[in-house]
């Protein structure tokens, strides 16, 4: 049966309001508390957080693993072309959802009786119509066990019995994998190449991408872990099915960088929903800016972090997430004014990144306003006043519909206040005092 995809813009995983407790009684203890999550089609999203923060739970939640007792999962069926809802299902349906999935556990949980291409065939045979044992020797090859797949468990190491787990997940191709700390007792190969697969498995990637992961003979690896040209070669036919969804509970800083997304959470809450892109976009405009250069890195992102929205940056911002974050972004129409020159400084100004669109700088010398340049998304303007408490030294005015994201002013005091022998050097700059 062919699968069908979700309705453009909407998401493959919904979570809702989601709250859980162990225990009853005196006993009982609330474990999560109001978790609202959505995960569109082809992303990889990395669940971060400390020890004991509800990571696990919440996965087993969505899982099917656990019954939910408060709030709604709701996850895409692409046979059924609707969403199936997890409150209240029955065994069998929790079972039809399972199949939906494809898990990668901490624990492999491998059958110790089974060798390591049985382990995998189990799963394959779960499926009318799966494929047969070249798609198994493809996908242990991929992953480094050509040798071992006549292994059984207990001749294997834990890295290796983690790999057949892997594989045995990825199999039959699921549209939804959730995994718990894949990559933990893996080597720096094997865990490049896990990634690489969810990454490839998820959407097209730009084929330059690929070539900086692959390590060359008598290259060093100074970057813990890439793949051989032969695992490369192997990707395509391995990954021509796309559309895979991972969300990914993880400790392991080696694949931060290679998620489309990072969910953190503190005592049972997701408390940050980071698009990486919007993340790195907004790092890198604020970092033109000589007073945010003059911070350190984690400062820089805690301000990122807490500018973004949650949207990838080539994206348009709905209405729905303007009105959601009215001091963190705006739109302006062709020829709305942003700034006008002479404009004094108050407790309402803004420093302001482009996201989106282009706007004309406009100087006004005696003579009549000239256009003395023109900005486009990641440059920046309005530094100036707040920096220095002058007026606005120009006007400027959106050429095309456009998007910013706005910086308070109180910002700029928070780190002149940690970094003031910095900012006076960049007042400097300025010319201010």
């Amino acid at each position: 049966m062919p699968y069908n995809p979700p309705p453009a813009g909407q998401p493959l995983l919904r979570v809702r309001g989601v709250n859980h407790s162990f225990g009853t009684g005196e006993a009982k203890t609330q474990v999560l508390f109001e978790n609202f999550l959505e995960v569109m089609p082809g992303e990889l999203v990395i669940m971060s957080g400390p020890s004991g923060s509800g990571k696990t739970t919440l996965l087993t939640l969505i899982g099917g693993l656990r019954e939910l007792q408060d709030g709604e999962i709701e996850i895409w069926d692409g046979q059924t072309a609707d969403y199936r809802r997890m409150k209240g299902l029955n065994e069998a349906g929790l079972v039809k959802v399972r199949r939906m999935i494809g898990f990668i556990f901490q624990r492999h949980n491998l059958f110790d009786s089974l060798r390591a291409v049985q382990n995998v065939r189990m799963a394959q045979q779960l499926f009318d119509g799966g494929g047969g044992d070249a798609d198994i020797a493809a996908i242990l090859n991929f992953l480094g066990l050509s040798q071992r797949m006549g292994y059984k468990p207990a001749g294997l190491s834990g890295g290796q019995r983690q790999r057949v787990a892997v594989a045995r997940a990825l199999i039959n191709r699921p549209k939804l994998i959730l995994a718990d700390e894949p990559t933990a007792a893996l080597d720096a190969n094997s865990g490049a190449a896990v990634v690489t697969l969810l990454q490839h498995l998820a959407r097209e990637r730009d084929p330059a991408e690929l070539e900086k992961l692959i390590r060359r003979p008598g290259q060093h690896d100074d970057e813990g872990g890439r793949l051989t040209p032969e695992q490369a070669s192997m990707l395509h036919a391995l990954t021509a099915e796309k559309g895979a969804t991972s969300l990914i509970v993880t400790h392991d800083a080696r694949i931060m960088n290679r998620a489309d997304r990072i969910v953190h959470m503190e005592r049972g809450k997701i408390v940050s929903n980071v698009v990486v892109a919007e993340r790195l976009f907004v790092v890198e405009g604020i970092r033109k800016c000589a007073y945010f250069a003059a911070i350190l890195p984690e400062q820089q992102q805690a301000i990122a972090d807490d500018l973004c929205i949650g949207l990838h940056p080539e994206l348009p911002v709905p209405p729905t997430l303007l009105a959601a974050h009215t001091t963190r972004v705006r739109r302006f129409e062709t020829g709305g004014v942003i700034l006008r020159q002479n404009e004094p400084v108050s407790e309402e100004s803004k420093f302001y990144l482009i996201r989106r669109g282009k706007v004309d700088v406009l100087r006004d010398a005696g003579f009549g306003e000239k256009k003395v340049a023109e900005l486009a998304a990641g440059d920046y303007f309005g530094d100036r006043a707040l920096a220095t408490d002058e007026p606005r030294v120009a006007t400027v005015i959106a050429a095309e519909p456009t998007e910013v994201y706005t910086i308070g002013r109180e910002v700029f005091r928070q780190h002149e206040a940690t970094s003031r022998p910095f900012i006076q050097r960049i007042r400097a700059v300025y010319g201010g005092k």
